[in-house]
């Protein structure tokens, strides 16, 4: 299973490292060209980056390193346990990420700082309930082969992704003006994502081995 998971785990790991990789260079920028920039806003925003790139990799794991796997040897339990484990990993590693920038941003820029992300550094676990319901929706999309789905099927597909990540502006909008609704939103989200991340691992069952 542990090898299974690093194969997995192990481009997600490389695109996240990149992408942190790019914060201090923007902090660095903000702070010699001024705050009062566009680049201020990349900045104060940038824990949005690690939501976007947790649907990206979950996606890629499950619909091309999983095959692969597969063709590898891996046992199709080992490849569910690892991609279970994938499912907590992943968010939980983006979620304390999110909370260090976002930390450094609100301490190298308070008083400009946006009062939700002041207040995702006092609350961090608020924004778990978001990466698990994108990481388990887009796992959910990636062990599905949209060539054999009737039209209506890869509608709904669409539509329920669209809702997922529509949920970062709905989680935007309740930390603007019913913040404390946010810890009870994100439990809803955490016991969202659960059947869609149980629906990938059952999917595991029938995925195709990609031929190598």
């Amino acid at each position: 299973m542990a090898k299974a998971l690093w194969f997995l785990l192990k481009p997600a790991l490389l695109m996240v490292g990149t992408l942190t990789l790019i914060y201090p260079v923007l902090v660095l920028l903000c702070l010699v060209t001024g705050w009062n920039n566009f680049i201020f806003t990349y900045v104060q925003g940038f824990f949005m980056l690690f939501d976007i790139i947790i649907g990206i990799c979950a996606a890629q794991a499950a619909s091309a390193y999983a095959p692969l796997a597969l063709s590898f040897g891996v046992t199709r339990r080992s490849l569910r346990r690892a991609m279970a484990a994938f499912f907590v990993l992943l968010p939980l590693l983006c979620l304390v990420l999110d909370y260090l920038c976002n930390n450094i941003t609100t301490r190298l820029f308070y008083a400009e700082v946006n009062p939700i992300f002041v207040s995702l550094v006092q609350y961090p676990l608020q924004g778990l309930g978001l990466k698990l319901i994108l990481c388990g929706t887009m796992l959910w999309m990636g062990t599905m082969d949209f060539a054999t789905l009737p039209i209506w099927k890869r509608v709904l597909v669409i539509v329920v992704l669209c809702v997922a990540y529509l949920q970062v502006a709905v989680f935007m909008l309740l930390g603007s003006f019913l913040s404390h609704t946010l810890s009870l939103y994100s439990l809803v989200l955490i016991l969202l994502s659960l059947p869609f991340a149980g629906l990938a691992l059952h999917q595991i069952r029938r995925l195709a081995i990609t031929q190598v």
